[in-house]
């Protein structure tokens, strides 16, 4: 039986978002069957924050720091959407769904 972590594909579009001054959110890519991914991988060109949220969520500087050339792989189970805001300048971040 295959764990979680054992191994991981990815074999949907994900999508690429842009951050700005104020709090947005992006909904959750789905996977290859359809269903919203569980796991994805974060990756951004400039320094932001991003937080597992609902559709309503709101991202600040004490959430998940992404920084340039550095991956973030989270769990996003019970979350619809990732709310989303620059450090000092707007960031290009990828969201990536990973399946197991």
């Amino acid at each position: 039986m295959a764990h979680c972590f054992d191994f991981i594909s990815v074999n949907a579009a994900g999508l690429q978002v842009t951050t700005g001054a104020a709090s947005a959110v992006a909904a959750i890519p789905t996977t290859a069957n359809g269903k919203k991914a569980r796991f994805v991988r974060l990756q951004a060109l400039a320094t932001c924050y991003v937080r597992p949220s609902l559709s309503g969520g709101t991202a600040t500087a004490n959430d998940v720091l992404l920084t340039p050339n550095e991956q973030v792989i989270l769990c996003v189970d019970g979350f619809t959407h990732l709310a989303h805001i620059q450090e000092t300048a707007a960031a290009k971040f990828n969201i990536t769904p990973l399946e197991s």
